[in-house]
């Protein structure tokens, strides 16, 4: 005996294409579940750009890995070639296991954007209450996603922000406090160690800087902002610059939060009046955050920087965070990777970051640490973010609406999609 549940599917070679698609799942009586393993059902996610990022850079990072195709879906969906399924953060209940886990338990992770029952084997982690994902479909797949978290159900809006923000947020924190670590205690380069690649106590150090957030009204510039504005006194930045589409809510959330330096939004259009305002803080290095950013404004503010002499002796640093919300063209991929090179852009890895940190600190007291901060932003929320809006979405074929508006860049900054499936 079966019952039908639905997955959503997204072409590898045209993310653009994607499909709900029925397909049909064993009864949990008559599947027996493996040793050290879980299965698991969705039951809150979230979608954002960075999904778009899982289907662009599945093959290459493989995400396209995580959860494939299963085999009894209609064809053509079923050639995992051609089809896949992209991974959403969110939460999952237990249905059975042969771990500690008990059923009915609440996991935390990343999870198939499906009604589908999953398997996961997993083995404890650190601190208590974390495991890893150890199937071999997964080993290439970088730790951040194969790590799951036993977490109390909370009230639904508080779960929905978590959804939403606590991957997108911990990338934040990772940049801030060991990237840029204040006061130079940790020094790991945006990678993470495994790059093999230097990344000295002046790189990592602030005090002297302006730090220029791109496409500052994204969900991860944000957070990064929040981060910045909890450093002590003296370690920097000068100030932050948010480019944006959005200047107004975020002058609002500026003027609500103290910091260590100064905070101004300009939108988009108004780029050329960002370097007045960097000089007035005589910085000797400026930090440039690409989360994004629209059209050729990177292209334009390096300009203007290199063409005011008060700023031309300044050591400028472009970190590579995120990107536009679209589906690129195979040529726009290449492009992207031309100017990586061109402009000297050093690319963000949340995940190696990660690893370092909890190589340095121990997972217990990382984890520890960036939770307290976690919960300090939960409180914070309507101060730090007073224009977002949770925007809820029902079951699989809600996903399947929510990717349509990604990729179409209609997902406006102000909104914050969850799906009950």
């Amino acid at each position: 005996m079966s019952q039908t549940e639905t997955i959503h599917v997204v072409s590898k070679v045209d993310n653009g294409q994607h499909a709900v698609v029925a397909v049909e799942s064993p009864l949990l009586s008559t599947n027996e579940l493996p040793p050290s393993s879980v299965r698991v059902r969705p039951h809150l996610l979230s979608l954002s750009s960075n999904n778009l990022s899982y289907a662009r850079a599945g093959a290459l990072l493989h995400w396209w890995d995580t959860y494939p195709v299963s085999s009894t879906a209609p064809t053509p969906y079923n050639d995992q070639s051609t089809w896949g399924v992209v991974p959403a953060w969110g939460y999952a209940t237990v249905l059975e296991s042969t771990t500690t886990i008990a059923p009915g338990a609440t996991l935390w992770g990343f999870w198939p954007t499906s009604s589908l029952p999953t398997e996961l084997t997993i083995k404890p982690g650190e601190p208590r209450g974390h495991w890893v994902e150890v199937s071999e479909h997964r080993k290439q797949l970088m730790t951040l996603y194969n790590r799951y978290k036993e977490v109390v159900e909370e009230d639904r809006d508080r779960m929905a922000w978590g959804s939403v923000f606590h991957g997108v947020w911990g990338a934040a924190y990772r940049l801030s406090e060991y990237v840029f670590s204040p006061g130079g205690r940790w020094r790991v380069h945006p990678l993470g160690a495994a790059a093999g690649l230097s990344w000295t106590a002046e790189d990592a150090d602030l005090s002297s800087a302006v730090v220029i957030n791109l496409a500052a009204s994204t969900k991860t510039a944000r957070s990064f902002t929040y981060n910045l504005f909890c450093r002590q006194d003296g370690t920097g930045p000068l100030g932050i610059l948010q480019i944006t589409s959005e200047p107004k809510a975020l002058e609002r959330a500026g003027g609500q939060k103290s910091g260590p330096g100064r905070v101004k939004a300009l939108a988009y259009a108004e780029v050329d009046q960002a370097v007045p305002w960097i000089t007035g803080l005589r910085p000797s290095k400026l930090v440039i955050v690409d989360c994004g950013a629209r059209g050729n404004t990177l292209i334009r503010l390096l300009e203007l920087i290199r063409s005011n002499a008060a700023l031309q002796c300044c050591k400028v640093v472009i970190i590579q965070v995120g990107s536009q919300q679209k589906v690129y063209t195979h040529q726009e991929i290449l492009d992207a990777r031309t100017a990586m090179q061109a402009l000297g852009k050093i690319q963000f890895n949340a995940s190696g970051v990660q690893d370092t940190a909890i190589e340095l600190e121990g997972a217990e007291m990382f984890f520890t640490r960036m939770n307290e901060r976690w919960e300090q932003w939960l409180g914070d929320r309507a101060a730090a973010i007073p224009d977002m809006r949770l925007v809820w979405g029902k079951g699989v074929a809600g996903i399947d609406e929510g990717w349509e508006r990604l990729t179409k860049g209609e997902v406006c900054p102000e909104e914050a999609l969850v799906y009950m499936i």
